[in-house]
């Protein structure tokens, strides 16, 4: 029924694509184990294992069992100096995500799937960006309108409290951080 048809059409999406995403890989994997599919379990895991910088679980291993990725602190350490800049950070989670050669740590899959959390978080607040950007008029007041008071401009940046509500466009203060201690 509906697992059949699931795994048409993933399997048909991972064709078409060429196997680039570990989503498809990870649910086929899902549904495999649920279905007691264990050949065609194993033989999706050793295609995630050889394309992705994780490594699935043999049949009878835990999916959820292994380390998270605070237990990778070098890996946690460069999306967190990449962080700042979405952009940036995708490029750098990307760069974690694949396989790059038999010398980088590869992930657990607990971990890998915060990283791909961490990926579409990224995604989603540069896209964010891009939106509050395209609906920023920097030409306001044109025409035969009054200037705006002098008390109005500023040559200082907006501080980075200030966000973008991704479905408007308005730009919107965030609510203060304090930052003492107690």
């Amino acid at each position: 029924g509906h697992d059949d048809a699931a795994i048409d059409l993933l399997m048909a999406h991972m064709r078409s694509t060429g196997g680039s995403s570990p989503l498809p890989f990870l649910k086929l994997l899902e549904i495999h184990r649920r279905r007691d599919q264990r050949e065609a379990y194993e033989r999706t895991r050793i295609r995630f294992n050889q394309r992705f910088n994780s490594v699935a679980p043999e049949w009878q291993g835990d999916p959820k069992a292994g380390r998270a990725l605070d237990d990778y602190p070098m890996a946690l350490g460069r999306i967190q100096r990449a962080w700042p800049a979405p952009l940036d950070a995708m490029a750098e989670i990307e760069a974690l995500l694949f396989r790059r050669g038999s010398e980088a740590e590869l992930f657990d899959l607990p971990a890998y799937q915060e990283v791909l959390l961490l990926f579409q978080v990224a995604r989603a607040l540069h896209q964010a960006e891009g939106a509050c950007a395209a609906d920023v008029d920097v030409l306001l007041p044109i025409g035969g309108r009054a200037p705006l008071p002098a008390s109005w401009a500023t040559t200082q940046p907006l501080p980075r409290a200030v966000r973008c509500v991704p479905e408007t466009g308005i730009r919107r203060r965030s609510p203060a951080v304090s930052t003492s201690r107690r």
